[in-house]
């Protein structure tokens, strides 16, 4: 199998190259900013077709994965044929080979909190359904994991105060000042 690419963050690697338009929406979903707070996957998206069939099996036995991240995301064939587009994630730090399957949207919360540390591979993958796919936590509302598409809102901008234009008022305020100063507050 050929090295994957040293990158900065975790890699959602594409081994199926039977829908270009899929590929697409999967990047898009996956780089989407999710719930209230607009969090975002930092992933490196591999699109080569050097890759194209690559298995859990021959990604566990490549040193090359397990030394990088402590896990992989895979869009492979079931990940294209099935319409929600499950991810194959799959853990290289505790129990290397073990994997579950998430929705493109789950993406932003479980590589957030993997690489972090936050939480471990495990609490992820005992809460999938029974098609085996992680789809949020028990009590989770759905708004956690909805794309958020309003802008974040600018951060107000904090300005000092200028001094007022007539005279009386430039007095009041740099008197102020001056005993604001002499008092310490």
């Amino acid at each position: 199998m050929k090295q994957l690419p040293e990158t900065e963050h975790p890699i959602v690697l594409r081994s199926d190259f039977s829908d270009d338009q899929a590929w697409s929406r999967l990047c898009s979903l996956i780089s989407s900013p999710i719930g209230r707070d607009g969090f975002l996957a930092h992933v490196s998206f591999v699109e080569d077709p050097a890759f194209a069939g690559v298995n859990p099996e021959m990604l566990c036995s490549s040193m090359a994965v397990r030394s990088q991240h402590g896990f992989i995301i895979v869009a492979d064939s079931i990940t294209f044929s099935d319409s929600e587009q499950p991810l194959l994630v799959m853990d290289f730090l505790n129990e290397p080979g073990r994997v579950f399957r998430a929705l493109p949207t789950r993406i932003q919360a479980i590589e957030n909190n993997l690489s972090i540390g936050n939480m471990g591979f495990e609490e992820f993958a005992e809460h999938v359904d029974a098609s085996g796919i992680f789809r949020g936590f028990p009590g989770e509302s759905a708004k956690t994991y909805e794309i958020n598409t309003s802008p974040v809102p600018p951060r107000p901008v904090k300005r000092k105060p200028s001094p007022p234009k007539t005279l009386l008022g430039r007095a009041l305020f740099y008197t102020y000042k001056l005993l604001r100063g002499r008092t310490g507050g």
